[in-house]
């Protein structure tokens, strides 16, 4: 089957009786060019349909106005919500955006940056810093700006956005030791939003306060049914578990329900606490104890980031601030 012949600008001139430079002074810069005129060319793009060919501009080098953005995964909550703030930076900047998944997968991450910079996209978002060796020096060579999300630190020397994560894990763990939890075991999931930087958190909390860290990490993604196999496994190798952190609110949730089946009290015998504050969490009773995160500032700081370095403008990034609720699935503060 042929394919069907797209409008040229050569179209558009025809049917309005112009030049195809007149046509693509509007199309560059609508003022530039009398209002009558203005009018009719509109009025054709509209009829007969004209989509604009950008590979003369990106063969050429010259600004795509497309930015890509590459993400472990494009239906998780979380991203969701750094999507919803990038699109709204977005909107108001004038340029395209191009996203692509990789389901924490490196090997993934490295063919769909290539994919985009081949694109001559003007700058990427990453999740992250973790890339393979190819990776990164195929965003050196391009040289376009990037901006790398979801984590950040004081001591990051790249543009970064985000909680700390080591740190926010770190406080919720905190709080759940000063309520009076003492044999507190990590759930986490290996597909899942920086779980090494969660995990490490909770690591720092235990050891600081003279406790031993007990870690079970799936090797899939986050799901309520493998919180509650976890839950089983734990409780029948640590029965004197007394609190479960979970780097995210699905494996908490998981948890919860478990719990409930075995009858066994939460948070009087067991406390839990997740990350993200996801929907699932706080729709649960007790409500679920969690790190709130703020993933649309996250979308909306990174793309203000990006836009500020492709114009050479000096933006200091900064760790957002991130909440602690308490819930109802913890033990309430020693008065």
């Amino acid at each position: 089957m042929q394919k069907p012949r797209r409008p040229t600008m050569q179209d558009i001139a025809d049917h309005v009786g112009v030049t195809k430079m007149t046509v693509s002074r509007y199309l560059r810069s609508p003022e530039k060019v009398a209002p009558k005129t203005g009018e009719k060319i509109a009025a054709a793009l509209e009829e007969i349909g004209y989509i604009p060919n950008c590979l003369p501009n990106i063969l050429s080098n010259q600004c795509s106005q497309t930015l890509g953005v590459i993400l472990p995964s494009l239906s998780h909550p979380v991203f969701q919500g750094v999507i919803r703030g990038i699109e709204s930076v977005a909107e108001e900047s004038g340029y395209q955006l191009m996203y692509a998944q990789y389901d924490y997968d490196q090997a993934v991450e490295e063919k769909r940056i290539e994919t985009l910079l081949s694109f001559n996209v003007d700058g990427l978002i990453l999740a992250g810093s973790d890339h393979s060796a190819r990776s990164q020096k195929m965003l050196k060579t391009a040289g376009v700006p990037v901006v790398e999300m979801m984590d950040a630190s004081e001591t990051s020397s790249k543009p970064s956005v985000g909680v700390d994560n080591t740190f926010a894990a770190r406080s919720m763990v905190t709080m759940m030791i000063e309520r009076g939890y003492k044999h507190i075991v990590c759930l986490s999931a290996k597909k899942g939003i920086f779980t090494r930087e969660k995990t490490q958190g909770y690591v720092d909390a235990m050891e600081r306060h003279s406790l031993t860290p007990r870690s079970l990490a799936a090797k899939s993604m986050s799901s309520v049914f493998l919180a509650r196999q976890m839950t089983r496994k734990v409780l029948e190798r640590y029965p004197e578990t007394d609190a479960f952190f979970c780097t995210d609110d699905e494996i908490a949730a998981g948890v919860l329900l478990e719990c409930q089946r075995q009858s066994i009290n939460v948070p009087e015998d067991i406390g839990i606490a997740g990350v993200h504050a996801l929907d699932i969490g706080q729709s649960m009773m007790p409500r679920l104890a969690s790190i709130v995160t703020p993933d649309r500032q996250t979308g909306e700081k990174a793309m203000l980031s990006l836009l500020a370095q492709i114009q050479g403008v000096p933006h200091r990034t900064a760790p957002l601030e991130f909440e602690l609720d308490e819930g109802e699935s913890l033990l309430p503060e020693f008065v």
